[in-house]
């Protein structure tokens, strides 16, 4: 009897014991938990030297927890192409943004706070200078921690620069581009015609040659 009490006692202090290990962890952030930023960018179209052009950012914070603090988003134009204004900023539930204007700048500087599972988009509008480099540029936007953590998400978007005098590659000057026309600077069916048409009157004067006005090349037929 005495030793079955005891056993019962001991089972009950051991539940006791184990509760108290246990409640301490209630509500305690799991090990996996973390800040997980992304970024996308994206245009459309080519940019077109002396025009304008837009780009679509979009940024997400797909992790279990907010950041500390602030996140730096920067982007440091390519060569040509300068600021002209945000639109269509649209901050999701738990996402504070600022982002100062900056006119005719070479870029721009965001600084926001991402709380769990939040969004933030927005458009920058760039002017295209009429000298901007011919071809394909890239673009890169880059996310900073703020506790000197680095980098944490970028994203790149090539972009094409056309117009002006930048080569089409269309065969219509400037190299080539197999557009089908003549090579030489007369319009080769009038040649073949004109010859076509010869009524010939002793055109030939080589020996044994012989001169004929029945010349039928349906080939050229205006």
């Amino acid at each position: 009897m005495f030793m079955h009490t005891l056993k019962r006692r001991m089972t009950a202090l051991a539940a006791v014991l184990g509760l108290s290990v246990a409640l301490p962890l209630t509500g305690a952030t799991p090990a996996y938990a973390a800040v997980q930023l992304n970024a996308t960018k994206s245009h459309t179209g080519d940019f077109v030297r002396g025009g304008q052009g837009t780009y679509h950012f979009e940024f997400t914070n797909t992790g279990d927890t907010p950041t500390a603090g602030t996140v730096r988003i920067a982007d440091q134009f390519p060569q040509g192409l300068t600021f002209v204004t945000f639109d269509n900023l649209v901050a999701g539930p738990g996402v504070v943004v600022l982002c100062p204007s900056n006119p005719g700048g070479t870029g721009f500087i965001c600084d926001a706070a991402f709380d769990a599972s939040s969004s933030l988009s927005f458009d920058v509008t760039v002017n295209v200078a009429a000298d901007a480099p011919c071809g394909t540029v890239n673009n890169i936007v880059t996310l900073s921690g703020p506790l000197e953590e680095g980098i944490l998400a970028s994203a790149s978007d090539p972009t094409r620069i056309t117009g002006g005098t930048c080569p089409t590659g269309t065969g219509t000057g400037g190299g080539g581009g197999g557009g089908g026309g003549s090579i030489l600077p007369v319009d080769l069916n009038g040649v073949v015609t004109l010859f076509n048409n010869i009524n010939t009157n002793n055109n030939l004067h080589s020996p044994g040659a012989t001169n004929t006005t029945n010349q039928n090349l349906g080939i050229n037929a205006p």
